[in-house]
């Protein structure tokens, strides 16, 4: 049995390690997905834990909803409700409209589920914590990733019964019960730790919340790597164009977007763009039950790449438009 002093001598040191991965969340996460992808090993067996590990992020990040932020940021909804409605409804739409006029049945299964994770699935929840972390408006990205996990579980379905075919063996109505039942479920206990804990000690406990989300995010990047090691160096142009094709993909939603918000502010229009190029892919594989193609699974797991480094490449971005915005009269 393990002596007082050794429990407390290990309960100090994860303490210190929470914290310190806490400050340093960006950084953390960035070398995370890199670790995850040179232990295929592991990466199978993990691969079990992977809807176990988006509910625990979904939960952390309901456990920091603070619910007079978003009341606030609602008096004035307007840049909210944009950025929701152009996540959710209308680059899903006009995605829709391109695969509609080739020809849905043109289009390889695999591809079509990757576009419909793509442009249906809402920001990452993460989104909230590096925004606080770069010193910007958490609480507009609070409220814009609330509203949209709100509203996913009808616009996901939506566009799942116009993309999707019976092929997939995906029912709409399954897949929205499947998305509002984990949703219900993170933040009901989200919550309820909210208001066991209190505001005052969850606000405390900041840096040690974002560790233990570092160290969740880095179970999801091993879970998600599984087979990605093997593809990568069995097929290492495809991999090379796989890699590339998530970074363009999330940069062009990036830059459309904030180019659209700028007239909000720079700020307003940072917080729109980087929630629309950081999407909760996972959530949909979830909500989907696992049963994707292999490119969806693939894209999936490279898409990882950005979403884990945009908060190391963007910060400088971000620390920037707080500086500007904060030294404007």
């Amino acid at each position: 049995m393990p002596s007082p002093t050794f429990v407390i001598s290990g309960l100090k040191l994860i303490n210190a390690l929470l914290r310190f991965l806490g400050r340093n969340g960006t950084n953390a996460v960035a070398i995370s997905i890199f670790l995850g992808l040179f232990l295929p090993g592991i990466a199978e067996a993990l691969r079990i834990l992977l809807t176990p590990a988006i509910f625990i992020l979904l939960t952390l990040s309901f456990i920091r909803v603070d619910n007079a932020a978003i009341a606030q940021q609602l008096t004035h909804p307007l840049p909210a409700i944009a950025a929701v409605l152009w996540q959710m409804l209308i680059l899903p739409l006009l995605a829709t409209l391109i695969c509609m006029t080739i020809g849905l049945d043109q289009i390889d299964l695999g591809v079509l589920t990757t576009l419909f994770m793509v442009s249906a699935a809402p920001p990452v929840m993460s989104t909230p914590i590096f925004i606080w972390m770069f010193g910007l408006n958490g609480a507009l990205a609070l409220t814009i990733s609330t509203l949209a996990l709100i509203i996913a579980p009808f616009s996901t379905a939506l566009f799942a019964y116009l993309l999707l075919p019976d092929t997939l063996q995906v029912a709409p109505l399954s897949l929205a019960t499947n998305l509002a039942m984990f949703l219900i479920g993170s933040a009901g206990l989200g919550r309820l730790l909210y208001y066991v804990l209190g505001a005052e000690r969850i606000n405390q406990a900041t840096d040690h919340i974002n560790g233990i989300n570092c160290v969740v995010l880095f179970i999801f990047a091993i879970a998600a790597m599984d087979g990605v090691t093997d593809f990568a160096l069995t097929a290492p142009f495809k991999a090379a164009a796989l890699f590339i094709g998530v970074f363009a993909i999330a940069g062009v939603q990036l830059l459309i977007t904030f180019l659209i918000f700028y007239p909000a502010g720079k700020q307003t229009a940072f917080i729109a763009a980087y929630g629309t190029g950081s999407r909760n892919l996972g959530l949909m594989v979830a909500a989907l039950g696992g049963t994707i193609p292999e490119l969806a699974w693939l894209f999936f797991a490279f898409a990882q790449f950005p979403i884990y480094l945009l908060p190391w490449i963007l910060r400088p971005v971000a620390m920037h438009i707080g500086k500007t915005e904060t030294a404007a009269p």
